[in-house]
């Protein structure tokens, strides 16, 4: 009896972190409510201070960005030349900013956030955009070459991430201007190849004005 009750605890647990994700990543985390969340995850109220404490507790909870670091991690290991790795980069963090049936809502709530500052952004900044731009800043200086300056390398780490966060800001946006697109894993291979070939061709040109 006590494992089938701890089993139920941590399926009611793990209930509240989904249906939190969907919530903070759809309404942020000011708009989101408890109410709805624990509506979603078929739970009373008294759930999440009973697990989390409080609304901030479900929010450092649901922030897990486990995936994006390990993706990170893989793309670091990959014995690929640099400009491949940009693309690969691309392409898998566009498929976790878009992909509706396999993405990251860690990511969506990251890219939420970004665009409508809330207590949660200095934890998202330490755990996850600091770490992202410091990978991306060792990964674009591989390309760029050393005689690339530092302000030059950081303009291109903003460009590159501003073009990928555009297309999940801009979502509703699109939805109404072409009614018939769709972010499958076409379209956004697509977009990720689009990018990536857009900023090598400015990365590549930044390099060589660096070297005259």
């Amino acid at each position: 009896m006590m494992h089938e009750a701890g089993t139920a605890t941590e399926q009611t647990r793990e209930r509240l972190l989904n249906a939190a994700r969907e919530e903070f990543s759809q309404h942020g985390f000011q708009g989101a409510t408890v109410r709805e969340i624990c509506r979603r995850a078929e739970t009373n109220v008294a759930a999440v201070n009973y697990h989390f404490g409080s609304k901030d507790g479900l929010l450092a909870e649901a922030l897990n960005f486990a995936p994006l670091k390990a993706m990170q991690l893989a793309n670091g290991k990959a014995d690929e030349d640099p400009e491949v790795r940009l693309r690969l980069f691309i392409r898998d963090f566009m498929l976790m900013l878009l992909d509706e049936t396999n993405g990251s809502l860690p990511c969506r709530i990251m890219a939420r956030e970004l665009a409508d500052p809330t207590p949660a952004l200095d934890k998202i900044v330490r755990e996850a955009i600091a770490p992202l731009h410091e990978f991306l800043g060792k990964l674009l200086r591989e390309i760029a070459g050393e005689k690339t300056g530092e302000a030059e390398l950081r303009r291109c780490v903003h460009s590159i991430l501003g073009q990928c966060l555009y297309y999940r800001h801009s979502h509703p946006v699109q939805q109404r201007l072409h009614p018939k697109l769709r972010y499958d894993h076409k379209e956004i291979a697509a977009v990720a190849k689009h990018i990536a070939n857009f900023s090598l061709a400015g990365i590549n040109f930044i390099s060589k004005s660096a070297a005259k």
